[in-house]
């Protein structure tokens, strides 16, 4: 028996909005949809994401503890950021967006021929361009790091060059990275192409594990039994730039089987008559100008940060990848599941896509306004859990927690704006994004040095970048949800309404309700305090959802067993 709200062949298309009561759920629209659900697609793509993440996070808090707020973690953080905005550009969010609607139309209409000739005639533009800029970003390093951390010590810019001249070849591999996940995509294999991050990650633990303990943690070379020469951190650095290089060949390799099973037989190609090449070209300018307008505003920041005390740029660094976290796994898997499915219902009927769009919108707010929440209030635990060790002491963590609230304020503007987008994508226009995308980052740019330049003798400032940044989201999302307004109709019913207020009432107290418990373990070793007191935030979160009537929440108390199962 298929489960309300499920998404099975030809009912409701997605799951029932949380916190929607089920007779106020969208009217069941037929499409052409096959593969799976709505709802399990959302689930493979999370579980994807969650393994790459789990292993991203064990990566990220060997980083903390070996560089902690260093100079050297400055650079290296400096030196992986602005390989990866191209990356960003090229890679995973420009392909999703340009080559899954044509390569799914195609896909839709069993034209299986002409999607192998546009993926082998992409895969062979792509070789062509990224081997180029690889090379150019090695060779104009010095320009880069001069023009994006000016404020960077003679010594600290010099690391930053060799590093970055290092990592700029993870650049054109990452993309055909892209590549791969977005062939993966369109067939509806969604874990895999998620997952794959993890091996990135491995490397860099391995090296991580292997050589930071020769950097002076005593710990640590206590557990290793490494000899008495030790490794300065420049130098770690340097090793771990290679290991974040081997990284990116191992995540492609690991997708490649799969991906040559989908397209087979596959023929590299330059041949620009390939069907559909030239409409995904098209489509791709747009779509890397919008995010290269996003990409700007993280450079913006670093350049701020780099005027700011030693240890901003890695504390920005450190504190993004806590609040990406809640938009990677949610947000992200909604859009990129969704994706699919809203070319193939722009074709088919506005009312699927609107259907999908809302089901897709209501998912992210149940797990937005929670960790929205949770970070302001409870942050520190957070990031004592996953970054505190060594270096990455106390201190350390405060300044995290001043970060990641402020960007938290956005988490609700960063996290919609994805979904939206991908329905813009899915009907083929790419200048709205690109536009309401130009306005945040002016409103961004602006808000972030006003905040945080006055203040500029304290690390603290950094969290004036994060607010800047997260009001500007909310730019984006308003631009956003009017274009689509006047394209498919209003958005938001006065129900889904109601359930949104659902959801933030039931955070707040979830947050509150938390409180006691972190008092009670305040003499606790950190690590049981912050586990202590977030189990017992979601679980009353879960619990209190699940007595607002929210189908979300109802799931995830089903998985765990705490209520049964619907007789079949």
């Amino acid at each position: 028996m298929t489960e309300r709200g499920s998404g099975g062949e030809g009912g409701i298309p997605g799951p029932i909005p949380a916190g929607m009561p089920v007779d106020a759920a969208p009217p069941p629209v037929r499409t052409t949809k096959t593969g799976p659900s709505a709802e399990r697609s959302f689930g493979l793509v999370a579980g994807g994401i969650m393994v790459s993440r789990m292993f991203g996070f064990v990566r990220n808090w060997a980083f903390a503890r070996y560089f902690g707020q260093t100079e050297a973690a400055d650079a290296f953080s400096t030196a992986l950021r602005i390989p990866n905005v191209v990356r960003n550009l090229l890679g995973e969010g420009a392909i999703s967006a340009s080559f899954i609607p044509v390569y799914s139309a195609m896909l839709g209409r069993g034209d299986e021929k002409a999607g192998r000739a546009l993926a082998g005639a992409l895969l062979g533009v792509l070789m062509a361009a990224v081997s180029i800029l690889s090379l150019v970003g090695i060779g104009l390093a010095p320009m880069l790091t001069s023009l994006f951390a000016g404020g960077f010590s003679p010594e600290k810019a010099e690391l930053t060059t060799r590093l970055m001249r290092v990592l700029f070849p993870m650049t054109g591999l990452m993309v055909l990275s892209g590549w791969c996940l977005g062939i993966q995509n369109s067939h509806r294999r969604f874990f895999g192409s998620y997952a794959s991050a993890a091996v990135w990650s491995i490397a860099q633990i391995i090296l991580l594990f292997g050589w930071g303990s020769r950097s002076g943690d005593a710990a640590s070379a206590a557990i290793f039994g490494w000899g008495p020469r030790i490794v300065d951190l420049p130098e770690l650095a340097w090793w771990l730039a290679w290991a974040t290089l081997a990284g990116s060949v191992l995540q492609i390799a690991v997708q490649l089987p799969e991906v040559l099973s989908l397209v087979r037989p596959l023929r590299v190609s330059l041949d620009l008559d390939a069907p559909g090449l030239r409409q995904t070209l098209r489509n791709f300018v747009p779509v890397v100008i919008s995010l290269g307008v996003v990409q700007v505003s993280s450079l913006v920041d670093l350049r701020i940060a780099s005027h700011l005390p030693d240890g901003a740029v890695a504390a920005l660094y450190y504190s993004s990848l806590i609040y990406m976290l809640p938009g990677s796994v949610f947000a992200v898997s909604v859009a990129a599941s969704s994706l699919p499915d809203f070319a193939r219902d722009s074709e088919a009927a506005t009312d699927a896509l609107i259907a999908r769009l809302r089901a897709g919108w209501m998912r992210i707010l149940f797990y937005i306004l929670p960790t929205t929440a949770l970070f302001i209030a409870h942050g520190d635990l957070v990031a004592s859990l996953l970054l505190r060790s060594g270096r990455f002491g106390v201190d350390e963590t405060r300044v995290v927690h001043w970060i990641v609230g402020g960007f938290s304020i956005g988490l609700l503007g960063f996290s919609s704006v994805r979904l939206l987008a991908s329905a813009f994508h899915a009907l083929q226009d790419y200048r709205t994004p690109l536009r309401s995308s130009m306005a945040a980052i002016t409103t961004s740019a602006i808000l972030a040095m006003s905040l945080a330049l006055p203040f500029r003798d304290s690390i603290y400032a950094t969290a004036g970048i994060a607010v800047g940044s997260a009001l500007g989201s909310y730019v984006n999302l308003a631009l956003l949800a009017r274009g689509l307004r006047r394209r498919i109709g209003p958005l938001f019913t006065p129900t889904m309404w109601a359930g949104a207020l659902r959801i933030a009432g039931v955070a707040l107290l979830a947050t509150a309700a938390a409180y006691p418990v972190r008092f009670l373990l305040r003499d606790a070793h950190y690590a049981i305090a912050s586990l202590g007191t977030l189990a017992a935030f979601g679980g009353i979160f879960l619990v209190a959802a699940y007595a607002t009537g929210s189908q979300e929440a109802e799931r995830w108390l089903r998985s765990v067993r705490i209520i049964r199962r619907p007789p079949s």
